[in-house]
Formats: C-alpha cells, structure tokens, sequence
C-alpha cells in the first residue's frame, strides 16, 4: 500500500550509489520532435525520435511509453546512415521473430509493439559506436469533444503505478529520467488551436517532456476526409461531436480517493462533482462511492419513500468523501459496485494509476463503464480498455478544472448504449462513438493505390473501428494488410544494408521523465521464502511517483535465496563480456558462486563434451533459467549455446537446480 513520507529526498539513493558506482551511462535518446496535424476531427501524430550511442559497445535502447488507448498506429519508417528504412506489419511473434534474428546477424533493426492497450515499446537494436539513428512513427486519434472544444492529449509519461504489473521489467514503463524538453508543431486547416501550457508561435513550441500534451480545437469545421484501404478501396471517415443524450441516468459513481489521487486531484473531483449535481434532475439516480483498498458506499440520490430532493441528497453525499488514502484497488472496487448496486452504468473517477484489475472480467459483467482520468500522470491503459470493451467511454481531463469533462461524461451516459455491432466489411459502413464524438468510416469501391500519409491515417482510423468485431484470424489479417499496430501485430524494419555489429547488443532501456515528485512505498508483503533457486517476489521496494530507482537497482532487490544458487546477474550491462565468461563486473559474491559450480566434476565433464568453459556453461544456465522473463539472458544463452533444443537447455539449468 502506498505511503506518503514527508521529505523530498529518496532514501534509496545513497543505496544505489552505492551498489552501483560509476554505472552512469549517456541515455541514447538524444531529441523528440511531434508533428500535429488536425483536420475534420481526426488528429495525424508524427513522432520523430533521434537516438544516438556514445558508448564503445554497440547497444539496444528501448522505451516504453503510454499512448492514448484509441490511437491507431500505422507507420513505422527509420533513417539509417543517410538510408530510409520503412517497416511492414507482421504478425506480433513473427514480427518479434524478426527482430530477433536481426540482432542475431548484427543487423540494425527497430521494432514497434503495443504490450499494453494505451502502452507501446520501442526497440533500437545494434546501435554501433557513434551511431545515430532517426525513428519516426505516426499515429492518429479522434479528438474527445468537450462542450464546444475538440481535444486532444499525448501522454508523454505516467505515475507510480498501484499493483503488479504482468510484464516483464524489459517491456514495462519506467519513470524517473531528468526532465527533458522537445519540439511541438502544431498544423490545423480549420478552427483555433491551443496548446495547454505552451503559447504557439507560427505553429511550434517547445514543451517539457514531463507533462501531457493537451491540444484544444475551437471552431473545427466538420468536413469529409478521405484515405485508400490497402485493397484499394476508398475510405471517407467523418468526426463530429456526438452531443450526448437527454434519458435520465442511472449510475453508480466510484471515486478513487487512493494517495496517488493526493488532495490537490482530489478537491478538483470534488469541485467537478458539485458542478455536476446542479444539473442533476430528480428523476436521476446516482448512486456514489468511493474506494482506496476498500470500497465505501457514501449514499444515493434516491432517498427511502420519495423521489423529490435527489439533487440535495447528492450534494450532501458528495461533502462526505473523504481525503485520499491508500491503495488503488480498481478490480475489487468495481467488482463490489457492481454486486452492491442496481445502476446499469458506471462512471469511474481516477488517475488509472493501478494493474489491479481484470479488465476482460469487468467487461463480461454487463455493465457500461465510462471513465474520467484526472492527472498529468494519469494512465488510460487498463481503464481506457475496459471502457472499450464494455461499451463506454473515456475523457482524460486537462488540468485542475474537470468540471466541464465530468459534464461529458454525464452527457456521455444520458445516451443509449452503442455498441459497435457486427461490421459488414463489404457492405463497408461502421459507426463507432467514443469521447463524445461520432465516427464514421464508408467503403466505396475503385480509389487505386494509397496517397501520402493523411490518406493512409484515414484508412487506419476506418480499419480500427471494424476490428473488435472480427474474429482473430480476420482482425489479424486487417491488421496486418493496413500496417496497423495492435495486440495482434507490430511493425518492423531491417537495416539489411547496413553493417554487421559483432556479439549481443547490450540493452539500454530509456526511462520516461518523472510526472511528480511525491514519494510512497510500495510494500511486496513475502509470507514466507520464495522456493530454493527462485526469486519469484522482490523485496520490499521503495518506489516514488517521480519514478522510483533505476530498474538495475529493482533486479537487485531481490528476496534473499541462496546465494550459491542463484547469483544476482544484470543481463543488460555488458552481455559480450559474460558471453566470453568475463566476471569482472560482478558482484565478489557472484564470482565465488559461479566460480563454485564451474568447478563441480559433472559441470566440467559437461562443459568438455559441449566444447564451452565451465564458467561460461554455468553462466549460460543462469541465463536460460531466466531467458523466458529477460530477453538480454535468452540472447546470452543463445550466443553460448547455440541453436540446441529447448530441452537441452533446460536440462543444463537444471543441474544448477534453476
């Protein structure tokens, strides 16, 4: 459970230097441009990202990031040693598959995946020396709309997140790097545009990497735009505001009043709220909540024996919400409205900071679930999902004054339900409405090849719409022709021209820029040691919504297991020097471990029939033991033991016991 400490110094920091002297190493992303261009509703994303390697080793920067969670990323290209290089979709593990085998060959190669709804990662391999490389994606979104004003948030990072996260440490976000600063242009055909915090000036800004990217459109002019499917087909897509409904509401409202909400977000929930139940009319039921590690009922607009007074009743309901606390227990609190309330709709008031919920669950329950997120460092990953699939909607408010993206959302759930029904691909018309606006995407037959990128965007937006009504196979297949990346396929590119870089990358993962500065702990509670040769539960970690530590310092924190067993290795520092079965940069404790088994009898018969040094047989079998939960330990193993079955190389760990 998090618990704010009153200081701004992080604890663990004497720690880290400690364990890790002289680690520091130049970060490889060197610049970050975005390129807006907004016409008719829809948003085109460019993102260019310059990466550069002042090490001696050639490296893999990663970075994960947060998306919004209805954007459409469709294309992938990489500027390489004066070389344009452009991706092609493939399914997600052949596209892995792919790169795989180019960092293998030593070949330069950049990989885009969505491994969250709402979160991407993008890998960077076999980046030589001195070696600078361009990447720019694009992607495209609908604006939200909010009264009269089209909006539009890039999420550039994200807090501290509640609960346990299901990727592994390669692919998950990581927050904490010194606040840097890139370059916004901003184009619009039509209608004013603002820039939240930023004052454009023919178009371009400089903005603070550490905060959202929150894009307002006044007087946007509704107009058909018109992109080319991949088979050739003509698409017109129109966006326009949805306007909300006039039926009356019955909802269960669930505020989270966890310690990440903290009491400045929390007041701007209540000040909404009250905004809110003036306009709530007596034939409403709202039916309020709150939750941090447990869930509270606070009352209901709909008292014993009358129907008049609704309004006074929510008022008084709503001063009773208490100050922010504990945990973000999403899953169980939604769970437990849903058990202890009639309401058909819910709308949940949250900073998405937490992985503890089950999202396709919730979703199969029944109920519409429509989400306001609060925060600079608010997530749309989960609960962004979750109102996908459940047939609701989600606003991501811009600063303190949520008033008016409560309102939405209230207009939002007056309207019946519309779900994306059972789309007719050559029938060839699709209406989707989702942050209060209507999207609509026709086929016509006879458009001829695709035109530039506005036109394959437009085609995209149109192909994203259908896919939840497809069968895997078919969305699969959509997905993949259109260049789309999904949960089903990601994009990829080879530098086949380029030169071949010796050995195994060693990985170097970016971290975004820290959105707050409030520290919390985050307790892993072990009830007893984890079983002989694992490491299954971290030690209990320190964590900060401004970032925590660096993940080398949360791979060491590990349960205390018997050390002769498992040494504490970082994979992604130096894998050649492991490879050559050179110790040098591990811990004495390690060297003594590994150094142990190399001289075990049936470790060095093994290591002479397979032609492999003890030591570097014993680091190989460390390195499969955790190859299914690190990638740079799967590419150590690999480059030791070469192409032999899975089963041999699970019986080679298994004489360590791992």
């Amino acid at each position: 459970m998090p618990i704010a400490i009153p200081t701004v110094i992080d604890p663990l920091e004497a720690f880290i230097a400690a364990r890790f002297p002289g680690e520091g190493r130049p970060i490889p992303l060197k610049s970050t441009r975005f390129d807006v261009e907004i016409a008719g509703g829809l948003a085109t994303v460019v993102t260019k990202r310059v990466f550069r390697n002042d090490e001696a080793q050639s490296i893999e920067a990663t970075i994960t990031f947060p998306v919004p969670v209805h954007a459409v990323m469709f294309d992938l290209k990489a500027r390489v040693g004066g070389r344009m290089v452009t991706a092609r979709a493939q399914r997600r593990a052949e596209a892995r598959a792919t790169y795989e085998d180019a960092v293998e060959r030593g070949k330069t190669a950049v990989l885009h995946e969505e491994v969250l709804r709402g979160v991407h990662m993008l890998s960077v391999a076999h980046l030589g020396p001195g070696q600078e490389i361009e990447v720019t994606a694009s992607f495209v979104a609908a604006l939200s709309f909010v009264g009269d004003r089209g909006h539009l948030r890039i999420p550039l990072t994200a807090g501290e997140i509640y609960g346990r996260s299901r990727l592994p440490d390669s692919d998950d976000l990581v927050t904490g790097a010194p606040a840097q600063s890139g370059d916004l242009f901003v184009r619009c055909g039509n209608g004013a545009v603002e820039v939240s915090a930023a004052r454009l000036h023919e178009g371009h800004t400089r903005i603070a990497l550490n905060a959202p990217i929150d894009i307002f459109v006044t007087g946007a002019a509704r107009q058909d735009l018109r992109g080319v499917a991949a088979d050739g087909r003509e698409v017109t897509l129109r966006v326009f505001p949805h306007g909300g409904g006039d039926g009356a509401l019955n909802v269960a409202v669930v505020v989270d009043r966890s310690g990440s909400m903290n009491a400045g977000k929390h007041r701007a929930v209540v000040r909404g709220l009250r905004t809110v139940a003036d306009g709530v009319r007596e034939t409403d039921v709202v039916d309020l909540w709150e939750f941090d590690n447990q869930l509270d009922h606070v009352g209901s607009s709909q008292g014993p024996g009358a129907a008049a007074g609704g309004r006074q009743r929510l008022i008084a309901n709503i001063a009773r919400l208490g100050a922010p606390r504990g945990g973000t227990e999403i899953g169980a609190a939604l769970s437990g409205t849903m058990a202890g309330s009639e309401a058909r709709d819910i709308l949940l008031i949250t900073d998405g900071q937490s992985y503890a919920l089950d999202v396709h669950a919730l979703a199969q329950k029944g109920r519409r679930i429509t989400v306001v997120l609060v925060g600079e460092g608010s997530l749309e990953a989960n609960v962004g999902h979750l109102a996908a699939l459940s047939g609701g909607d989600i606003f991501v408010a811009a600063g303190d004054d949520i008033a008016e993206f409560l309102a939405a959302a209230v207009a939002a759930l007056r309207a019946p339900c519309e779900r994306p029904g059972p789309a007719d691909a050559p029938a060839g018309r699709v209406r989707v409405v989702r942050g209060n606006a209507v999207l609509e995407a026709e086929w016509r037959p006879g458009a001829g090849p695709a035109g530039d990128a506005a036109h394959r965007g437009v085609a995209a937006m149109a192909a994203s719409l259908i896919l939840p009504s497809l069968g895997k196979e078919q969305a699969a297949a959509l997905a993949e022709a259109e260049g789309l990346v999904t949960h089903l396929t990601s994009l990829v590119l080879v530098d086949e021209a380029g030169e071949v870089k010796e050995g195994v990358p060693a990985t170097r993962k970016v971290a975004l820029p820290a959105a707050a500065a409030k520290l919390d702990f985050d307790l892993c509670l072990v009830g007893s040691m984890p079983p002989p040769g694992t490491a299954a539960c971290r030690a209990p970690r320190a964590r900060s919504s401004s970032g925590g530590f660096a993940r080398e310092a949360r791979r060491s924190m590990v349960v205390p297991v018997p050390r002769w067993t498992v040494p504490r290795i970082d994979w992604d520092v130096s894998p050649n020097r492991l490879i050559a079965g050179d110790l040098s940069g591990l811990d004495q404790d390690d060297v003594v471990a590994i150094r142990f088994h190399a001289e075990r009898p049936e470790v060095i018969a093994l290591a002479q029939r397979l032609g492999i040094d003890p030591v570097v047989l014993v680091i190989a079998a460390l390195a499969q033991a955790q190859s299914a939960a690190d990638r740079s330990a799967a590419r150590v193993a690999k480059a030791i033991l070469g192409n032999r079955s899975q089963a041999e190389r699970d019986a080679i760990a298994a004489m360590f016991h791992l």
